[in-house]
């Protein structure tokens, strides 16, 4: 998959008309820097050197070298990143003149796999680097950095070295089967493996799923038909998403948009208007769509309309909606003075059995305070388990390397009360061996071409 004898050279940094960082990692490295920079630096020893980088036709480029030796870089190998202030042009004439001189182009995530495959980080850390990248929210980030730290690591490196211990007693005891020696009896190693199933699934029920938190969360605005929804959904988006009408049932099929939060970012999307009894199989099905929405949704907004006399069918919708994070708020509040808006706030607080937000999607009051209840409902319902400290964040290979462990250990014990010892100490081998997947090297190239074909080039 990757070949170690190259020297790689990317650009790593955000593209731009202001700076640039290439990197440049592999057996070469110094040698090929030293033939484009001026003054000479010392090779082989780490430390930053000032200069320039001698461009075609003459030009020079003001730049820094940040220089890093074997064993002491991210790949473990000779590393050097070149800072210069430049512009795209004269990179990608560097970029070619690095390839002339027999650099090959980094492929995505290559200087992480490097780092990987010399021992540096283990492969659910390299997992991590990405997830750090291309986290939208500090959940996702939280999740990444239990990753990076190597928590994962440290607890199935424990349990792995638990199962080699009872393995090892039980094998022991095969190769002196023929003798009256008994390392470990059946009742023993069935009650040490049958904790070491539960360790796992504890790890395996108490950990948060890593895709889990990578998929945005969704926050549905629901309510009855002219609720005010459309322009509610419109005035947190600062757009015309959708159509506003002041005829009801306007708004048929599911529509989204991405709201930014102070700490989250989050799919907004509004729905048709929920009613008891559709008159219609068009109103029925948008009405289906609309509950599986608000059902599959992180937190729901519910919209009452502060211009109504009567509430009940409000109620009654309310009755509709599954959601454990409910944000009730009042639709339409410039329509009423503030003494009414209070007494009309206070009444349906007693009706909803719950404090409602006034907003106005037509001035924009409340809309401040309702961005930073739904902010805050996130991160009420993420945080209890990815910023537990105790967690693990377990990507879906990590759940199936778990799951197999576990079975292979449950399997193992069967064995053992059925007096299989050999069968059974097979079973934790290959306990064993689902559980080295999650860190060791030992991996095929088609799983790891899967984890970093993933990464940005450069990275």
């Amino acid at each position: 998959m990757y070949d170690l004898k190259d020297t790689i050279v990317a650009v790593s940094s955000p593209t731009s008309d202001e700076g640039v960082i290439f990197r440049i990692t592999g057996p070469a490295t110094f040698e090929k820097v030293l033939a484009v920079f001026k003054p000479a630096f010392a090779a082989n020893k780490p430390g930053i050197a000032s200069g320039g980088v001698v461009i075609d036709g003459g030009l020079v480029i003001d730049a820094n070298l940040y220089l890093f030796v074997a064993g002491h870089s991210y790949t473990g190998e000779p590393l050097v990143e070149i800072h210069m202030r430049t512009n795209r042009s004269v990179a990608e004439v560097l970029m070619g003149r690095f390839f002339q001189m027999g650099l090959r182009m980094a492929g995505p995530g290559e200087f992480t796999a490097r780092s990987f495959l010399n021992g540096r980080i283990d492969l659910a850390q390299a997992e991590a680097v990405n997830e750090i990248i291309v986290s939208s929210n500090e959940f996702q980030l939280d999740a990444a950095e239990k990753l990076l730290a190597g928590r994962l690591a440290e607890v199935v490196s424990k349990i792995r070295a638990e199962i080699m211990d009872c393995l090892s007693l039980i094998e022991a005891g095969l190769d002196f089967s023929g003798e009256e020696i008994e390392f470990i009896s059946c009742a023993e190693a069935v009650r040490r493996l049958c904790g070491i199933k539960d360790e796992l699934q504890r790890m395996l029920c108490g950990s948060i799923s890593y895709e889990s938190v990578l998929e945005l969360p969704s926050v549905g605005i629901a309510g009855a038909p002219n609720a005010g929804k459309s322009s509610l959904l419109n005035r947190l988006l600062g757009k015309k998403r959708s159509i506003v009408s002041s005829q009801p049932k306007t708004t048929r099929d599911v529509l989204t948009g991405l709201l930014e939060l102070k700490h989250n970012r989050c799919v907004l999307f509004d729905c048709a208007g929920l009613v008891m009894e559709p008159c219609s199989i068009i109103e029925e099905l948008a009405q289906q769509a609309a509950i599986e929405g608000l059902r599959n949704s992180s937190v729901v907004v519910f919209c009452v309309d502060v211009s109504k006399k009567d509430w009940a069918e409000d109620i009654s919708i309310r009755s509709l909606i599954e959601s454990e994070s409910l944000l009730p708020v009042v639709t339409k509040s410039d329509l009423l003075s503030g003494q009414a808006l209070s007494e009309c706030l206070a009444k349906l607080e007693g009706l909803f059995g719950a404090g409602l937000l006034a907003v106005s999607s037509k001035n924009g009051a409340g809309i401040e305070p309702l961005c930073r209840e739904i902010d805050k409902k996130l991160i009420e319902r993420f945080s209890v388990t990815a910023g537990s400290e105790s967690v693990a964040a377990l990507t879906a290979r990590h759940r199936q390397a778990v799951a197999e462990a576990i079975e292979n250990v449950s399997e193992s014990v069967d064995e053992l009360k059925a007096q299989n010892d050999e069968v059974a100490a097979m079973m934790l081998r290959a306990a064993y061996e689902a559980l080295c997947a999650i860190e060791r090297q030992h991996i095929d190239d088609k799983i790891l071409e899967n984890i970093f074909g993933r990464f940005c080039i450069g990275k």
